[in-house]
């Protein structure tokens, strides 16, 4: 039930009109966009709501990802059912924007340029991590599975 007298939001303060607006879509790039609406089974043209987003678990962008991870992974925090992401072969380097995707089960990161997975040791919802060919050290993989002991570390 909403309130028609009231002047603020109790939980932020703002007006009712700022309040009750619809949270914004995210705008992604045409191939991450694409590779939404594929996991959706939408037409190519069809519009992303915050609906159609909610439903998202998986996510492949397997070679077709390029730009900024930091943006990407901002972006795919506002999937709330993500479960599995994939970004092999894409030329990653650095993963460490990829730690704001906490409830991340399955992280699919084979062929890139990773050497360092620290900042993946905090997502311990993980359960498999796949990292073949990539130039990681047996040492810096040996720390991963440590620190995620429910994760099956594939390198």
């Amino acid at each position: 039930m909403v309130s028609t007298s009231a002047v603020m939001c109790p939980h932020c303060g703002a007006p009712p009109a700022v309040a009750l607006r619809a949270a914004p879509v995210p705008a992604w790039d045409e191939p991450v966009a694409l590779a939404i609406r594929a996991t959706l089974r939408l037409p190519n043209d069809a519009a992303l709501d915050l609906a159609a987003l909610a439903k998202v678990e998986s996510l492949k962008l397997d070679e077709v990802f390029e730009g900024d991870l930091a943006g990407l992974a901002d972006a795919l925090a506002r999937l709330p059912a993500l479960k599995m992401l994939g970004l092999s072969r894409c030329g990653l380097v650095d993963v460490e924007p990829l730690a704001r995707l906490k409830g991340l089960r399955y992280l699919y990161l084979e062929g890139n340029r990773i050497s360092d997975v620290s900042p993946l040791c905090a997502m311990k919802s993980l359960r498999q991590l796949w990292l073949y060919g990539n130039p990681l050290s047996k040492e810096e993989a040996a720390r991963a599975e440590q620190a995620l002991p429910g994760c099956e570390v594939f390198y």
